[in-house]
């Protein structure tokens, strides 16, 4: 007995209507998130805490929003989760990052009350991939 394989046959078909598709590079970079002066990865602990701030006063921590990727992006935007009792505040920014470029956004504890408070810090973007949100916590007293 014998075994013949056939080939598969592929038909084509070409008409006005039946244009070829362009095929688009969506990749527009990649944000990493880091703080200024920690030198740990954000990949590896994406919390930060800024410690002990009196109630009254407050601690500024610079969050850098860095283009790793190949093609150019834009940060559209950063925002605070719905957490930390208006404790937490940011400066908004917003700015196109070429491939190796950063933007920063300072982020403030001032806090109300006693206690651990805690947020998330988002950069929207347009990059088809970033690392999460990072989450600072800080303790009011």
């Amino acid at each position: 007995m014998s075994v013949r394989w056939l080939a598969p046959l592929v038909i084509v078909v070409l008409s006005s209507a039946c244009q070829p598709q362009l095929v688009r590079n969506t990749n527009r970079g990649v944000l990493y998130v880091s703080v200024e002066g920690d030198e740990r990865s954000p990949a590896l602990d994406l919390d930060y805490d800024v410690g002990a701030v009196q109630v009254g006063l407050r601690k500024e921590v610079v969050v850098r929003a860095t283009n790793v990727g190949v093609d150019p992006m834009t940060v559209l935007g950063v925002s605070l989760g719905a957490s930390g009792n208006g404790s937490w505040f940011v400066r908004d920014v917003s700015r196109a990052l070429a491939p190796g470029s950063s933007v920063t956004a300072t982020v403030t504890f001032a806090p109300v009350g006693v206690g651990m408070q805690a947020t998330q810090v988002t950069f929207s973007h347009d990059a088809d991939a970033a690392l999460p949100s990072l989450r600072v916590s800080g303790t009011g007293g």
